[in-house]
């Protein structure tokens, strides 16, 4: 983990130092007793922990690790989304804190929390379509077939976050599954989904014309990060709402008959007003088992669902904003799983700190550590501060902000923010990182003598 953080990739000669160094990683990773589940495992008993009492989201979303540039050096790995190129599937389930729903929050909600589970998919090649078995022959129950991660995420969800105060369970439009709807769950857990299917309605008619046609009132504007070329914007929204009762599908392939007929659902649709020319306005459909019986509640339903985005920054700075984990030559992908679920946590860690720098996100120290660091982090505070005030650290003692700024010096950061600054970016957290824990090591070791 150390060499993961520290040098910003997966690249075991880099990791290593040497052909020495990397031999050992490899054989570290390709060991039997070194346990994929086990990294998982431990990470969720330390999120489970931090998110005792509190109310908080549960993202998962699935991304292809692609190795079409290293097919050369790779065995047995199947294919990614386009069927040709060969790589796997990452399916994470991460935890952010749900926050107060005050506007200093907006954005990423209370804070990232860390990691409940990550399942790892290895996709076959599609049989040619001349020997495809008819529909009816290839029909498999929801446990047999892919779709079943978005319900195992929602298991796990349920089952590693029993101490929090609630959870809600957010995906996107992948996840609009009758059976996940459908899946008994702790009276605390909730779901906030995309929709993606015109499900039927028990009042008659379809989901979409419904919601489309209903009356709308204006919403509020919502932040939109820059992607793809398209620069960051503030999208003015109107929205509806409403309780629907969506019946079950006609073609529910497995135990059809231990399905409820119908489900009782919230549905929030949020709609860009004047998007900028040549852009495609923002629609979201969103189905909740979250009552929603007014204005404030849809909103709520929205921010909630825009906290989605924090798993798309853990899996940039996964890839091309950090780990560069496409970029590996591990052969197998029972070690390429490994090294991608300790890649994983090591992006965690870099976007928490990332996103409490601020202090926005009014998270305590123990949230990303153990409250025995704190005499350490007071130390380098003393140390890394300045003469002058923009020097000093501005956030209190405890908190993970502190934390963050330290290691944000630790990595190279100046310590000046704004006005012109660059704050400390996910490169420099993970080079700070490193560092501190290799300084806590030292620490802990003087304490023991």
């Amino acid at each position: 983990m150390a060499a993961l953080m520290s040098e910003g990739t997966v690249c075991l000669r880099r990791l290593g130092g040497d052909r020495s160094g990397a031999v050992r990683y490899g054989r570290f990773l390709h060991n039997k007793r070194v346990s994929r589940e086990e990294m998982v495992a431990t990470a969720a008993a330390h999120t489970g922990r931090a998110a005792r009492g509190r109310h908080v989201l549960a993202i998962q979303d699935t991304t292809e690790l692609n190795f079409s540039d290293h097919e050369g050096s790779k065995r047995g790995f199947g294919v990614v989304g386009n069927g040709r190129d060969i790589g796997l599937f990452l399916h994470p389930v991460i935890v952010v804190d749900a926050g107060d729903g005050s506007p200093r929050q907006v954005g990423h909600a209370g804070g990232v929390l860390g990691l409940v589970d990550a399942l790892i998919l290895n996709r076959p090649k599609a049989a040619p379509k001349a020997s495809r078995k008819p529909l009816r022959d290839r029909a498999r129950p929801i446990a047999r077939r892919e779709s079943a991660r978005w319900i195992d995420g929602l298991r796990s969800a349920d089952r590693e976050l029993g101490a929090a105060k609630m959870v809600t369970v957010i995906a996107d439009a992948e996840c609009d599954i009758y059976e996940g709807f459908a899946e008994p769950r702790s009276p605390q857990t909730h779901l906030i989904v995309r929709a993606a299917h015109d499900r039927a309605l028990s009042e008659g008619g379809r989901l979409f014309e419904t919601m489309a046609t209903g009356p709308q009132i204006v919403g509020w504007p919502i932040e939109i990060p820059a992607k793809a070329g398209q620069a960051a914007r503030k999208a003015m929204t109107r929205v509806s709402w409403r309780k629907i009762e969506v019946m079950r599908p006609t073609r529910v392939y497995g135990a059809q008959d231990s399905l409820p007929a119908k489900l009782a659902l919230s549905a929030v649709r949020v709609e860009e007003v004047d998007p900028p020319e040549g852009l495609k306005p923002i629609l979201w459909l969103l189905l909740t088992t979250h009552e929603v019986t007014g204005r404030a509640d849809a909103f709520q339903i929205a921010q909630w669902y825009r906290a989605r985005w924090t798993i798309e920054q853990v899996f940039r700075t996964l890839k091309t904003g950090g780990m560069n984990i496409e970029e590996s030559q591990v052969e197998t992908p029972e070690a390429m799983a490994k090294l991608a679920t300790a890649a994983l946590i090591a992006a965690l860690r870099v976007t928490q700190l990332v996103h409490a720098r601020t202090g926005a996100t009014g998270q305590h120290l123990n949230h990303a550590m153990d409250e025995a660091a704190e005499p350490l982090v007071e130390a380098l505070v003393r140390k890394l501060e300045g003469k002058t005030e923009k020097q000093k650290c501005p956030h209190p003692k405890t908190t993970l902000a502190r934390l963050a700024w330290v290691i944000g010096r630790l990595g190279g950061w100046d310590g000046y923010d704004g006005h012109g600054y660059k704050p400390a970016g996910p490169k420099t957290m993970a080079h700070g990182l490193t560092k501190f824990d290799a300084i806590r090591f030292g620490w802990e070791t003087r304490q023991d003598v």
